[in-house]
């Protein structure tokens, strides 16, 4: 993760955090639960049942997302600080080279593909 994107990151959970403050008080001063109560079997109030379903939403995200955004851009920007930005412009492989398991086997004894060490090639018919 580049600096830029683990400090927006980090501005989103902490953005997250801020806005979970603000809709519990907001729901305290409104006295949502009350008024959720209080309307028994009919329609709870428009703006009443909204406001409770962004909280439960941004609370999610607050409890569950945000620490976990943090942590990581936290352990993105310790680790900028400390090695340095990623070399070829944070970009980890084009696909060019070769990989695991690009060779051929062809010996007897060469390959485990099937957990005996013997090559299929090289097995008595």
């Amino acid at each position: 993760m580049s600096r830029r994107r683990a400090l927006v990151v980090a501005a989103l959970a902490l953005l997250t955090l801020v806005l979970h403050v603000v809709l519990v008080r907001a729901m305290a001063h409104g006295h949502v639960a009350h008024v959720l109560l209080g309307s028994g079997n009919a329609a709870p109030p428009l703006d009443a049942a909204v406001l409770a379903v962004s909280l439960v939403v941004v609370r999610l995200g607050a409890v569950v997302l945000a620490p976990g955004l943090l942590l990581a851009s936290l352990a993105s920007l310790v680790a900028h600080a400390l090695v340095g930005p990623p070399r070829g412009g944070g970009h980890h492989g084009d696909g060019a080279g070769a990989g695991v398991g690009a060779g051929t086997s062809s010996g007897a004894g060469s390959s485990v593909a099937d957990g005996t060490g013997i090559s299929i090639e090289g097995r008595a018919t």
